[in-house]
């Protein structure tokens, strides 16, 4: 059933989850705890794949915080106060905006009433757990004389009969007092803020009445407490205390006392629903809308702010498993953000494709407004060349460099906006913001440059005039009309149209695929329990076609890693995907180090000297001084070239460093060291990945196989096939070591930890001698002027950062290389033996009979099919 899954639409497979059920209402299943658990799995399958399918086509606006995220949200509805919007960090809560079209001279409006959901038991346990977990495993790390495994290893207190008592023992150790087991000063702050955000959550769980779970509508106008985080605090000074103050349903719904509770009720929010109804004058969605797909927007809070960084980060994985569209807002003046990769990361933990998680996403580089154009004296006019403008323009380049990280390298991802600019052009209101947002918004509104000013225009053209198709033109010209506003609606229609629907077909695929596995195991149940040798050998045979098929999907991809990743291209498609994932690529490895070499300061220390030199040649170091203190500071209003450029000009005090190739080569073997340990942490993540991948794919055939009754079937067909019991036995348990790749970890984790690059290895490959001064060194001998020119020309400086950067290179991705052949010579010998130990379908075959079975069938017919084998073999491929 497997292999169909990827032609099924929406509407196929909304049809087998509904055939799925009623199949269950129909099928009678053995009456054993394993068959009866196995049904229940089926079921809880059959509807995540039907509320897959249901729900909403959903765009997931996520960034760091305090990048402007709730602003530019409102402003792209027509509504900037539709969300809190402050200078500190505001929005604490997924907010779930629920669109729908207004009437045509309406106004974009919210609902009053807003709904509110609590976090159940189970959920807050879970969250709580995930928080306590990490906190303990880092502090056990560091601190291992406090205890803290041993006290609160596995421990969770929303379960725990002793319930936060545990915890409250413990955790006053992180503030010790000056003769505990550890000096105050070496704790982490984060620790303490970590503990401090369980404190929150235990008071809010501790004062909340019959509450968990619940979902309540409490007043719009009111709501404003449950979004917006208190001002960060520093971290505590000292261990916090209990404070329990209990709060009800009826404080929640109580104009006064409403805004109190929910402030203290914070910790246990979930989420909060709001209804809006959006002007079809400023954003008509009836696109949108379309085709019985429903649009909805999340607001994810900030990962990062302070007070609430676990919980966030816990209820922003369990909903962006379900999101389709991804708009990554980030700050145009500083795109790289850590905020945004700790999405990304929580995306593909989730084990989404690289290629589906591409196309789901957009970028906004907000506040554009406060990007200026490069002056770009260098190139006064004519056309300009985006490679030219890029090492001028910092904000452009951080998001040409960063947004395409996200996008893959589709330009139409991406679009720079300003909220400022947008409220102007399209005359939005938000006098519902607080008087401190309003203010800031009028005194940014203030700084825009005049109505009708083109700023980037005239970059704009002289890009076009270099290459038409360029993706800044439109982008930047998009910007200059209204702030981006308009352009980024057009995409986020244009994406939802084009990549939303097929987003949500992906994800309900990957549930059919479970779906259809696990109603494989209930059917090997249904039939043991049914009796026939001819229908359990059957079963057999299709069981053991199931792990060839396995095997003939993992062996390609893993012959082909020593050819530098699986199949499925270039940029790793879905065959890569199925066999749970790639390692990292030597060539992106390689580019990665050659590009943190050609980033060392030396090389531009170095080349501006030449710049400033009289004679475009490094000039030389100046000996040390021997005239007391040397002279190194600047009276203000003198710039750094303000000499002319002196022979000796920047050589002085961090100069010297440069002039030797014994500090380069230091940086040489940190460098190596540290890109060879990266490289065998993310050969260990792929390792890890790709057995839970194909552990999850095992996972059927490895319960099947642990059955007694399946067990007694293979021994007695592998010894009638292999002659005897000792071969049966050997076989069956190398084909039960295949079944779960997590048995190789051992050997994986010996094999990396074999040691990198030597230090002795390291010095032959760097590309100079070493100790050794470079021909810009005060020590070396003059030569004549041809010489001179010759060995101190900048471009001497550019070959030894090359040469140094491909030595470099080649160290680290020679190392992975090796061990990644290594890993792949002992996987391939693991699964090519298990695949020649399977039989062939032809030996597959039940033993023959001394005499005539008894129950035979008179007519020798088969045995009646069951409502499971109907529903299986109606969706299988022919």
């Amino acid at each position: 059933m497997n292999s169909t899954t990827n032609k099924l639409s929406l509407a196929d497979l909304r049809l087998f989850a509904q055939q799925t059920l009623t199949m269950l209402s129909e099928q009678d299943v053995p009456d054993t705890p394993e068959a009866h658990a196995s049904r229940d799995r089926v079921q809880a399958l059959a509807g995540e794949l039907a509320s897959r399918l249901d729900a909403p086509v959903t765009i997931g606006v996520v960034g760091e915080y305090s990048v402007g995220k709730s602003l530019l949200l409102g402003t792209l509805l027509g509504r900037p106060d539709l969300l809190p919007v402050e200078a500190a960090p505001s929005t604490g809560n997924i907010t779930v905006l629920e669109l729908t079209r207004g009437a045509a001279g309406s106004t974009t409006a919210v609902s009053s009433t807003t709904d509110i959901t609590f976090l159940d038991e189970e959920r807050l346990a879970a969250c709580v757990g995930a928080i306590l977990g990490e906190l303990v495993a880092t502090v056990d790390a560091k601190h291992p004389e406090l205890g803290t495994r041993e006290m609160l290893g596995g421990y969770n207190p929303v379960t725990d009969p002793r319930g936060w008592a545990p915890f409250e023992a413990w955790y006053p150790r992180l503030w010790p007092s000056g003769t505990g087991q550890v000096a105050a000063e070496t704790i982490s702050a984060a620790h303490r803020d970590t503990v401090t955000e369980l404190c929150r959550i235990r008071d809010a769980a501790l004062s909340q009445q019959d509450l968990l779970g619940k979902p309540i509508g409490v007043a719009t106008e009111s709501i404003r407490a449950a979004l917006v985080l208190e001002a960060a605090r520093r971290t505590p000074p000292t261990a916090p205390k209990r404070n329990v103050q209990p709060f009800d349903m009826a404080q929640l719904k109580q104009e006064k006392t409403a805004p109190d509770a929910l402030r203290r009720a914070f910790p246990l929010i979930e989420r909060v629903t709001q209804a809006v109804t959006l002007s079809p004058d400023h954003w008509d969605i009836g696109g949108l809308t379309a085709e019985e797909h429903t649009v909805r927007l999340l607001d994810f809070p900030g990962i990062g702010a302070a007070g609430s960084y676990g919980r966030d980060t816990f209820l922003s994985r369990r909903e962006l498993v379900n999101v389709h569209t991804i708009l990554l807002v980030v700050n145009a003046s500083r795109a790289e953000s850590k905020g945004a990769s700790a999405f990304w990361d929580m995306l593909t933990e989730d084990g989404r494709q690289p290629q589906a998680l591409a196309s789901a996403a957009l970028v906004a580089a907000n506040a554009f407004d406060l990007a200026k154009p490069p002056a770009l004296s260098q190139y006064p006019d004519g056309p300009l060349p985006l490679e030219k403008l890029l090492p001028h323009a910092a904000e452009i380049n951080g998001v040409h460099v960063y947004g395409n990280k996200f996008v893959a390298q589709r330009e139409d991802g991406i679009v720079v906006v300003s909220s400022i600019n947008a409220i102007r052009a399209h005359q939005l209101s938000y006098t519902g913001a607080s008087p401190e947002t309003r203010d800031r918004i009028s005194a940014a509104l203030r700084a825009l440059d005049p109505p009708g000013t083109r700023r980037w225009e005239p970059i704009a053209g002289r890009l076009a005039a270099a290459d038409p198709d360029n993706a800044w033109t439109p982008r930047l010209r998009a910007y200059d009309e209204d702030g981006g506003i308009t352009r980024l609606r057009t995409l986020v229609v244009q994406h939802v149209r084009r990549h939303g629907v097929a987003q949500k077909l992906e994800r309900a695929q990957r549930s059919h695929q479970k779906l259809t596995r696990e109603l494989g195991v209930l059917r090997g149940h249904v039939r043991r329990a049914g009796g026939g040798r001819s229908q359990e050998y059957r079963e057999l045979a299709q069981r053991l076609t199931e792990f060839r098929r396995l095997l003939d999907e993992m062996l390609p991809a893993l012959h082909a890693l020593r050819d530098d990743g699986p199949p499925g291209g270039p940029e790793g498609g879905p065959d890569a995907h199925e066999a749970g994932g790639r390692p990292p690529r030597r060539g992106e490895t390689a580019e990665a180090v050659r590009d943190e070499v050609f980033d060392w300061r030396e090389w531009q220390e170095l080349l501006s000297r030449a710049e400033r030199d009289r004679h475009h040649l490094v000039p030389r170091s100046e000996p040390p001084s021997s005239d007391g203190i040397p002279i190194k500071g600047r009276r203000p209003g003198r710039g750094a070239g303000a000499d002319g450029g002196a022979a000796g000009s920047g050589s002085g005090g961090g100069g010297a460093s440069a002039d030797s190739t014994e500090a380069f080569l230091d940086k040489f073997r940190s460098l190596v060291d540290r890109r060879t340990d990266d490289g065998r942490d993310q050969l260990r993540a792929w390792f890890e990945n790709w057995a839970a991948h194909w552990r999850e794919e095992f996972g059927p055939l490895r319960a099947w196989m642990a059955d007694g009754g399946t067990d007694a079937v293979l021994t007695e067909l592998f010894t009638r096939l292999r002659g005897s019991a000792q071969k049966a036995d050997q076989q069956l348990d190398h084909l039960w070591t295949a079944l779960d790749p997590v048995n190789a970890t051992e050997r994986v984790a010996e094999l990396l930890s074999a040691p990198g690059p030597t230090p002795e290895e390291q010095e032959a490959r760097f590309p100079a001698r070493s100790p050794h001064a470079l021909p810009w060194h005060h020590r070396m001998p003059l030569l004549d002027q041809q010489s001179e020119e010759r060995e101190r020309h900048p471009r001497s400086v550019v070959q030894l950062r090359q040469n140094t950067a491909d030595a470099a290179a080649r160290l680290v991705t020679e190392y992975l290389g090796r061990t990644l052949a290594r890993i792949e010579k002992d996987l391939v010998a693991l699964y090519t033996k298990a695949g020649e130990y399977l039989p062939t379908e032809t030996e597959v075959r039940p033993p023959r009979p001394s005499f005539p079975s008894a129950s035979a069938a008179p007519d020798g017919g088969e045995e009646p099919d069951q409502p499971i084998d109907v529903l299986i073999r109606a969706w299988s491929a022919d």
